[in-house]
């Protein structure tokens, strides 16, 4: 499998690619040598196949080959909307959720968040994530690199659905008991673009915060079965079974 990287959109406008440091980095690990094929994307849907014609500690240069790869990007456009949870478990979610094609993602703290994070923290944490967003999406070979936002507060995020008028915004909900997912999907329209999934924290969603959730056009409340899931296993769990629906 020829290996894929990302580097800027004004680097892919070159014949010429001077490959930046991170690139030069990976590429020293994995041994490849002039001539070698790699993938050069933008993030930003743009991906072209390309040659390494110079490779040294300190620089390395690669020639863009042909026309660009078609995009690999799934049809539907979902943002996820995950409860922070502790420790590497928003990692994880965060790197999966890449995987599997999410478009973007803003982390939210609601009311039985166990994590609360200041203005600092909130900004170390969403660089750091931006990161493992970007790592992940260059593993998984995506032409796009999903975008992590600041952390919001639940009345924030309301703010924030009532501005991008969703098609739709799944909600799991261990309270639910009569919608199922799957239910729920069949009744969408197949040509379903913009969806949004929120997800709750370790403590779950309040009655409170569901009844508002309920007052916006568009919300679904979905059980997920009879067995309540972990908070960074819900969000993957509803992403896979969406991608799965809309074919990917």
């Amino acid at each position: 499998m020829v290996p894929w990287f990302f580097v800027s959109t004004e680097a892919l406008q070159q014949q010429t690619v001077f490959l930046p440091p991170e690139v030069l980095h990976h590429l020293n690990v994995l041994r490849l040598q002039k001539g070698d094929l790699i993938v050069l994307s933008d993030g930003n849907g743009n991906a072209f196949k390309a040659s390494l014609t110079g490779l040294e500690a300190s620089k390395g240069e690669a020639v863009i080959l042909g026309e660009a790869l078609p995009t690999n990007e799934p049809l539907l456009q979902i943002t996820l909307f995950p409860g922070i949870t502790k420790g590497e478990k928003m990692e994880h979610v965060i790197r999966h959720s890449v995987e599997l094609g999410v478009k973007k993602i803003v982390p939210v703290i609601s009311k039985r968040s166990i994590v609360r994070l200041s203005r600092q923290k909130k900004d170390e944490k969403s660089r750091r994530w931006q990161k493992i967003a970007r790592s992940a999406a260059g593993q998984c070979r995506r032409s796009f690199i999903p975008s992590v936002a600041l952390p919001l507060e639940f009345d924030e995020m309301l703010d924030y659905w009532r501005k991008e008028k969703f098609e739709a915004i799944i909600v799991p909900w261990e309270e639910e008991k009569i919608a199922g997912l799957h239910r729920t999907l069949e009744a969408f329209p197949k040509g379903l673009k913009k969806v949004g999934v929120f997800t709750g924290p370790e403590g779950g969603i309040s009655p409170e915060e569901m009844e508002q959730m309920r007052k916006i056009p568009g919300v679904y409340a979905v059980s997920l079965g009879p067995r309540i899931l972990r908070a960074e296993t819900a969000p993957l769990a509803v992403l896979s079974v969406l991608m799965c629906h809309f074919d990917w």
